[in-house]
């Protein structure tokens, strides 16, 4: 009893928890203007390599840190398809073990949020890569403080290399 068993949320569930947070780049919302709104059930579960979350203002990134964003991982070799983005608020923060339990993930990059805000039982300062439970994390401050920052921009591509080796 003092253990919690891990629970398997099908997708349909885990697509409507985060409905406006998960993106899939291939197929933005035809709705939206911007591409980070669009809802993807393909994302869940899936074999990725590398799970980004950033901290957001409203229900996505803006374009411009979408783009810096991308550009990161273009930099660190990435395809799309190897890396998912989700973009959350302050208070709607994902669960550590109900959301990435889900991913496949060998890398988690967290930009302006810290470890304890989803639940990571370890606590670890910006630009520094840290390994717990076979995942690769690293926590870094928001999108639109790296990229004002040039100094910011050259620790984040340290870790980077480390995380991503050529």
């Amino acid at each position: 009893m003092d253990q919690l068993e891990p629970i398997k949320l099908p997708i349909s569930i885990i697509s409507d928890i985060f409905r406006n947070c998960l993106v899939d780049l291939n197929f933005p919302d035809s709705s939206s203007d911007n591409p980070a709104t669009a809802i993807t059930e393909t994302l869940a579960g899936a074999p990725v390599d590398t799970v980004v979350v950033s901290l957001s203002e409203g229900k996505a990134l803006p374009h411009q840190q979408l783009d810096f964003l991308n550009n990161i991982m273009k930099a660190c070799k990435l395809e799309k398809a190897n890396y998912s983005i989700i973009a959350n608020r302050q208070d709607e923060l994902p669960d550590y073990k109900a959301t990435f339990s889900q991913f496949k993930q060998k890398q988690l990059i967290l930009f302006g949020i810290s470890p304890a805000a989803i639940g990571l039982p370890i606590n670890f300062p910006h630009f520094q890569v840290q390994s717990f439970q076979e995942v690769r994390y690293l926590a870094a401050p928001k999108l639109d403080t790296i990229e004002a920052d040039k100094e910011l921009k050259m620790q984040l591509w340290q870790c980077l290399k480390q995380l991503f080796p050529s």
